[in-house]
């Protein structure tokens, strides 16, 4: 399914898996510190030789990282596939929206630097997947704990720079953007 069809899907639902609200730089801000909180936790568990939290902790700091992009841009998520296809919409092909917008067709460079790129969607979804095997598994061991510990860390700090680089004006784009989703949701 593609990643708009599942967000359509999301604002239909009855529970709200996605809630479309205000951009919230402070529960933004509240996420990251969420998202940092818990690389320092997977790091403190690594050392433990805890390698089956330290994939559970590493998946959910890239969680809370991806949930401040959200909050930014003005979405609330309790549905991981939908944060995951949310990131992959806006951020994905980030050039394909600014192409709607002429006034900021001038701001390429800036949209390069703030697209989240496939192979950041696809760590998402990998520690995703490992984070489900160990947690509900009964194994404890997992041996590619260094990689996961890697790409958390990765995927974090590329969620940042988004974030730094996110304007109000960018943040106006994408709020056209959700409205349209949301009219499309209600045409289902």
């Amino acid at each position: 399914m593609k990643a708009k069809d599942i967000i359509i899907k999301a604002i239909q639902r009855e529970e709200r898996a996605l809630r479309i609200s205000k951009p919230n730089e402070h529960l933004s801000a509240g996420h990251i510190q969420k998202a940092d909180h818990n690389l320092i936790v997977m790091t403190d568990l690594n050392k433990l030789k805890h390698e089956d939290w330290v994939v559970v902790t590493a998946y959910y700091a890239m969680y809370q990282a991806a949930s401040a992009l959200l909050a930014r841009i003005g979405l609330e998520s309790k549905d991981h596939a939908t944060t995951a296809a949310v990131m992959e919409y806006f951020f994905g092909e980030l050039k394909e929206l600014i192409g709607k917008f002429n006034e900021l067709k001038e701001r390429i460079d800036k949209v390069e630097a703030m697209t989240i790129s496939e192979k950041y969607i696809d760590l998402l979804w990998e520690i995703k997947r490992a984070r489900e095997t160990v947690q509900y598994g009964i194994s404890i061991d997992y041996k590619e704990t260094e990689v996961v510990i890697k790409n958390a860390r990765l995927f974090v700090n590329k969620i940042k720079l988004v974030l730094n680089e996110l304007d109000d004006k960018l943040t106006g784009v994408i709020g056209e953007e959700i409205k349209e989703l949301k009219a499309a949701a209600r045409a289902y």
